[in-house]
């Protein structure tokens, strides 16, 4: 069959972890880069360290792309798992690629095109078994038109510290899969756009592109305490600020891990670490105390499934809550929400510039879904950021370290300033840092750690509004959500519908002024949201005017543009 030029290709591999699942899809993926396509990626795996069913998609578009899509093109089957775990999604029309002989034997549905590739025989006839994914990628980049000088170069890449003989065997097994795979002949009708040639790109994932973004913000110091989906951001900052003078210490525990955090803070240093649900919860006092303290500090909070230990490697954005009021008394603090991978590093930026700026603790949200997707972004250029620094005594006069300015920051010393002594404690305390229970001196101070908050909307971009003009519906989203929404609002307009999309980034202190003025223009809010409570509707509704419909999920999958589009359907209906 005569292929068709498919823009926007989405390719889905499934096997047994520990196959090589994951290793397709980077390979797929970084061929796609650097050929000159736009990807997005999305991966999910077991819990358990080896076994269970894991999953990379790969989308590759020759436009831009913002989210993983809604399912499938093409499946890659590694074994009956994933064809049983997928086998409902094989709509006519869609393609597998297919281990046989296998463990299974795939009732392939009407309009489904079937290629049978013997990928565990094949490498085992090579002697070489762990190669099975090799052939399954040889195959595919025959099929659907995969940049296949982009994946002989990143094969040889990812291998040439093995040895030659191992870049041989892996390029002999790409080679047997592509032999297969133009012996079956091509019948299905899609084949991947032309890419637009080699681009100046880095792809990067969540994790990794907060890891950078912290190193470009004048990172010193970062405590790491592993917890899945966060760890990889203390893995890439462990192997890159060394580089730069910086410190990381892994801490016996999340409660070390934020108060080493702070000490570091204190002795003057940019400090931040990165952990999930469970240990921001036991973070939740020493953060008060950086509140209490005016002590600046940046805490990425990678979201995964809660309740308790959940659902430890599944996406969820149910951490706002605990983000904007986990703690006793009354502690401030800001949070930032990242939507993509560039996001990941220009808000961690603006997360260390607001922390340093106004000496308090900035929660930085991410996702389970982002933490591990790629995307390939423009390199970064360090010098094109703007980086803040604390404000420091001048040395003049008595030093107070909270003394009362007109914009409630005062000046810190670093320990061993000629004349800077000060104490810094969780206790309440007077301008000179001295414990003080005085009911005036109480209130004065939680004025001034509190009304400094007030100026944190004018320093963050004001929130993007997708659309002009009335709309009939305004969707508001945050996180990752918002690709997905940005995409459905395509597809909706393309229909003549009368839609808006609104994508705050600083959910606290809320700007509730930018969200009154966008709910003046619709008629109604949808506001979709990966959790189970409506966590940012009910923060909507408690702060502004406005009444937004939730419409929530909490599967451990994020959205796909396809359910929004049918959602906002069923409401204008």
């Amino acid at each position: 069959m005569q292929g068709i030029t498919k823009n926007d290709l989405i390719i889905r591999i499934g096997g047994e972890g520990g196959e090589g699942v994951i290793s397709v899809g980077d390979f797929i993926t970084q061929a796609c880069a650097h050929a000159g396509l736009d990807v997005y990626t999305f991966k999910t795996f077991p819990a358990e360290i080896k076994g269970g069913y894991a999953m990379y998609q790969v989308r590759a578009s020759t436009e831009r792309l913002y989210n993983q899509g809604d399912t499938f093109d093409v499946l890659c089957a590694f074994n009956g798992e994933a064809y049983n775990m997928n086998r409902a999604s094989l709509r006519p029309g869609t393609a597998i690629v297919y281990d046989s002989p296998g463990d299974f034997t795939p009732d392939i549905p009407p309009g489904v095109f079937a290629y049978p590739i013997p990928m565990t025989q094949t490498a085992k006839d090579m002697h070489n078994p762990r190669a099975k994914n090799m052939v399954a990628m040889g195959a595919m980049s025959v099929l659907f038109n995969i940049p296949v000088e982009s994946l002989r170069e990143v094969i040889t890449a990812k291998f040439s510290r093995k040895g030659e003989d191992v870049v041989k065997g892996n390029l002999t097994a790409f080679e047997h899969g592509r032999e297969l795979a133009q012996a079956l002949g091509k019948t299905d009708p899609w084949t991947l756009g032309t890419p637009k040639g080699k681009q100046d790109v880095i792809v990067m994932s969540g994790n990794n592109a907060i890891g950078l973004g912290a190193l470009i913000a004048g990172l010193d110091f970062f405590s790491a305490y592993p917890i899945t989906p966060a760890t990889e951001v203390a893995i890439y900052v462990a192997r890159h600020l060394p580089k730069r003078g910086g410190t990381l210490i892994q801490a016996e525990d999340e409660i070390a891990s934020i108060s080493q955090v702070l000490g570091a803070s204190y002795a003057g240093k940019k400090a931040m670490t990165s952990t999930s649900g469970p240990g921001l919860s036991l973070m939740s006092e020493m953060l008060g105390m950086a509140f209490m303290a005016e002590l600046p500090c940046v805490v990425v909070d990678v979201q995964r499934g809660g309740p308790s230990t959940g659902l430890p490697t599944k996406h969820e954005q149910s951490d706002l809550f605990l983000a904007i009021h986990g703690g006793h008394g009354d502690a401030g603090r800001i949070v930032l929400s990242v939507e993509s991978i560039h996001d990941c590093i220009d808000l961690t930026v603006v997360a260390f510039n607001l922390a340093e700026k106004y000496q308090c603790p900035v929660l930085l949200l991410s996702d389970g879904s982002l933490a591990f997707s790629t995307q390939n972004v423009p390199y970064p250029n360090p010098d094109d950021y703007h980086v803040v620094e604390r404000k420091r005594w001048d040395g003049q006069g008595e030093y107070r370290r909270y003394t009362l300015t007109e914009d409630g920051i005062s000046p810190m010393a670093d320990p061993g300033t000629p004349g800077g002594m000060h104490i810094a404690t969780g206790l309440e305390h007077n301008e000179a840092g001295l414990p003080s229970y005085a009911s005036a001196n109480h209130e004065a101070m939680q004025a001034k750690r509190f009304n400094k908050l007030k100026n944190v909307v004018n320093d963050v971009a004001p929130t993007e509004v997708d659309g002009e003009g009335a709309a009939d519906l305004g969707l508001i989203a945050w996180g990752s959500t918002i690709g997905v929404v940005r995409e459905a609002l395509q597809r909706l307009r393309a229909e003549d519908y009368k839609v808006k999309g609104f994508y705050p980034k600083l959910l606290n202190p809320l700007p509730t002024q930018q969200f009154e003025d966008f709910g003046a223009s619709c008629k109604r809010l949808l506001l979709p949201e990966v959790n189970f409570q409506g966590q940012l509707a009910h923060f909507v509704r408690a702060e502004t005017s406005l009444r937004p419909e939730s419409y929530t999920i909490c599967g451990g999958m994020p959205f796909t543009p396809e359910m929004i589009v049918n959602k906002v359907k069923e409401i204008l209906a």
